[in-house]
C-alpha cells in the first residue's frame, strides 16, 4: 500500500481510519465499499502511526495540539506562540520517528 506522504497525511489517515473501523457495524456514508477488515491491516496500521505519535508528544500534550492543527484544521492564528513553536518541533519529530519507521521516505531521497 503506497500512503500519504507528509505526517499530516499519515495523522489524517490514521484518525480517519481509526473512526471508520472503531465501529464496524455502524452505518457508513462515505460510499466506500464494505470489506472483510480481516483481510486487510489499515488498521495495524493507523494504530502504529498513532503509536509513533504517542511516543514522540510522551504524553506531554503536544498530541492534542497536532489532532487539532492536521485532523481538526484549527487555524494557525488560534494558537498561541509557544502552541505554534510546539506544533512545528512535534511535527518534525513525528515526521523523524515516520522516516525510521519506514512510512516515509528517508530525508533527502528522491522519488521517481
Amino acid at each position: 500500500m503506497r500512503g500519504p506522504s507528509s505526517p499530516r497525511g499519515w495523522l489524517c489517515w490514521a484518525a480517519y481510519v481509526l473512526e471508520a473501523q472503531g465501529r464496524p457495524f455502524s452505518p457508513r456514508y462515505d460510499g466506500i465499499p464494505g470489506g472483510d477488515p480481516r483481510m486487510r491491516d489499515s488498521r495495524e496500521t493507523a494504530l502504529s502511526v498513532k503509536r509513533i505519535l504517542e511516543k514522540v508528544t510522551n504524553g506531554n500534550g503536544a498530541e492534542k495540539l497536532l489532532v487539532d492543527y492536521y485532523v481538526r484544521e484549527a487555524s494557525w492564528w488560534s494558537f498561541t506562540e509557544p502552541e505554534q513553536a510546539i506544533i512545528r518541533k512535534t511535527t518534525r519529530c513525528f515526521a523523524k520517528g515516520l522516516r525510521e519507521a519506514g512510512f516515509l521516505p528517508p530525508r533527502g531521497a528522491d522519488e521517481l
